[in-house]
């Protein structure tokens, strides 16, 4: 097995040319001028309406990913409503509207995507659902058509978490869509979330709640709260959108390297969102933003977790687990989804990152077919 001499982890944050940033930073040095809807954010969205092929009237930026879904939710009017979503996320999604007291009903993922299923969803529909909350897990696209239709049929709203999808035109899809600009994201801006919806109305709703529904000079409308986007986080994430065709590329490459690698074997699922049918979905393009892989049981992931770490200094994670159905404020609905609880068990993410050659993610997979041959289990289909 190859060990590293540095620690593979599971995912590092791209840093754009340090003079170019300092750059950056004089301008705002000069401006003196940090939050509040200053010049490099007003750019920024720019730059991100212009990147996503969507009008400025219809995006907000915010500090973070889940003060934007917070918001988000509040501003579609879901306090005090029921929302099916999914467990096999990560906690932000289903806090976010605890937050608000919106209640979280959990329905089952479809076992080949990992994400929401369209049918499961609909079982769980009932008189007090207001909205329908799949997310974009790996940012593999969700049947989208598939909610569509049930958002028409039961006049719910369709709120994407799109925190893992940057980069993979699923915006113009739903009522809104979240993104996450957290650094463990293939785009990021150091923190920082961003918000695509439809009814352009929001963008002045949304701009009030971020900066605590403070309206002109004399007047409070609501309770907001402070989840304003600052001058240095859009001047990140601009420094970041530069890149973005070669992270793509990156991403791509790496992806490439692990599918190939994996190939064959009956003992590994690899999780490749071009075989799925959800991706047929209109804009879709595979942004590779996780390499997720799937063992055939609990045993057998732990087995490789621990053994990438301690023989190959090499990070997983496992991703997402426990899952969120055995977090105690979500308890309630234990035992409710079957497929995702099992995924839970058996899944684990590969490292992907800029600056990882696929030479080295080719090693990584020799390491886990070793690890399963080592231990017997090469000829067992999952």
């Amino acid at each position: 097995m190859k060990r590293f001499d540095e620690p593979i982890l599971v995912t590092r944050p791209y840093l754009p040319d340090l003079e170019t940033f300092k750059a950056g930073c004089e301008e705002i040095w000069r401006n003196r001028w940090l939050t509040n809807n200053g010049p490099m954010l007003k750019r920024f969205e720019g730059r991100l309406a212009e990147s996503l092929g969507v009008p400025e009237s219809n995006i907000s930026l915010f500090v973070n990913g889940t003060l934007a879904l917070e918001l988000g939710f509040y501003a579609l009017g879901l306090s005090g409503a029921e929302v099916v979503t999914t467990p096999f996320t990560f906690v932000a999604t289903s806090h976010a509207l605890k937050r608000i007291g919106a209640t979280p009903v959990f329905a089952d993922v479809d076992p080949e995507t990992l994400c929401l299923s369209p049918e499961a969803a609909e079982k769980a529909i009932t008189p007090r659902t207001k909205a329908i909350v799949p997310v974009h897990v790996y940012g593999h696209p969700c049947d989208v058509d598939g909610f569509a239709r049930l958002g028409e049929k039961y006049g719910v709203k369709i709120v994407y978490d799109a925190a893992h999808a940057f980069g993979a035109g699923l915006q113009s899809h739903g009522d809104m869509s979240m993104y996450s600009f957290h650094p463990t994201k293939l785009f990021h801006s150091c923190e920082g979330g961003l918000l695509v919806f439809r009814d352009e109305s929001l963008r002045e709703r949304l701009a009030e709640l971020r900066n605590f529904a403070i309206k002109g000079e004399l007047s409070c409308v609501d309770v907001g709260t402070n989840a304003k986007m600052n001058e240095l986080q859009a001047l990140m994430g601009l420094e970041c959108l530069k890149a973005m065709p070669g992270i793509l590329a990156s991403r791509a490459e790496i992806h490439a390297a692990y599918r190939e690698a994996f190939a064959g074997r009956a003992d590994v699922k690899f999780l490749d969102p071009r075989s799925f049918p959800s991706s047929g979905a209109a804009g879709f393009s595979p942004n590779y933003a996780y390499c997720p892989v799937l063992f055939k049981d609990l045993e057998t992931r732990e087995r490789v977790y621990a053994e990438l770490k301690e023989k190959c200094n090499v990070f997983t994670r496992r991703y997402f687990y426990p899952l969120l159905t055995d977090f105690a404020p979500y308890e309630y609905a234990k035992g409710s989804c079957p497929v995702a609880e099992d995924a839970a068990r058996r899944v684990l993410t590969l490292p992907t990152y800029y600056g990882l050659s696929a030479a080295d993610a080719k090693a990584i997979a020799e390491n886990v077919l070793e690890v399963l041959d080592s231990h017997g289990v090469r000829h067992e289909t999952i």
